[in-house]
């Protein structure tokens, strides 16, 4: 994947040694049978998930609408998603490039207000197939598409877009996310906060994503990851 150009890299992510990571990691890392770091994965030393819950591994998907990476991987997800265990779950993080980014605002509102399944499509291809919004729009020029996308919750969204202090929250956990993980360009897949994955091509960073996803899980509920097993009825 090629990274993000370095001008839209946020100034104030959170400055990290990647070679200090890499000699932690081995000693930090946990073991993944069938996969090898630097191969699969990256260790993020002291890595957090974005919003853990309780008896789930999480695959973070850091993105930029105005990435056409991010705009070609993103209709793979949701049959790729359909794929994982019930344990695994997918969310998603928008690049925040500075205190006032206009589209990760909205794809907080959208996802506040519920119109997120519907608008995050849209943003991309407004962007990279129609051309009817650019790359740098601003907040008055992206809320003046949103009113002309049916199925929004109008109300809801001008209201979530106006929470100026959830926002900031939100912004702010966004950019803490993407720098304690070590993110360089988008898309970046990270799971469990610890393990930034690695691929050579979409279908690859998905495929790896899964296989550490997998084994995370199994290694927290060893007795659900046994394939299950056929009962054979009594001789007669």
């Amino acid at each position: 994947m090629r990274p993000s150009p370095s001008r839209l890299l946020p100034k104030f992510l959170l400055a990290v040694s990647l070679s200090l990571a890499g000699l932690l990691s081995v000693a930090q890392a946990q073991s993944l049978p069938g996969l090898a770091e630097g191969t699969h994965y990256r260790y993020i030393a002291d890595g957090q998930p974005y919003r853990p819950q309780p008896g789930k591994v999480e695959i973070a998907e850091v993105f930029a609408y105005g990435c056409p990476h991010c705009a070609k991987l993103a209709p793979m997800l949701e049959p790729w998603k359909r794929t994982l265990p019930k344990n695994v779950q997918l969310v998603l993080v928008p690049g925040v490039f500075g205190p006032d980014d206009a589209y990760a605002r909205v794809f907080f509102a959208a996802e506040a207000s519920g119109a997120l399944p519907v608008l995050h499509p849209r943003l991309f291809a407004a962007i990279h197939e129609t051309g009817s919004l650019a790359r740098n729009a601003d907040v008055t020029q992206l809320g003046s598409f949103v009113q002309g996308v049916q199925g929004v919750n109008q109300a809801g969204f001008a209201a979530a877009l106006r929470n100026e202090a959830v926002l900031q929250g939100k912004l702010k956990h966004a950019y803490e996310f993407a720098g304690r993980s070590q993110i360089e360009g988008t898309p970046s897949l990270v799971v469990a906060g610890k393990y930034l994955v690695l691929g050579n091509s979409y279908q690859g960073l998905l495929d790896n994503a899964r296989k550490v996803a997998v084994a995370l899980a199994a290694q927290a509920s060893p007795a659900a990851a046994k394939p299950a097993t056929t009962r054979q009825a009594p001789a007669r």
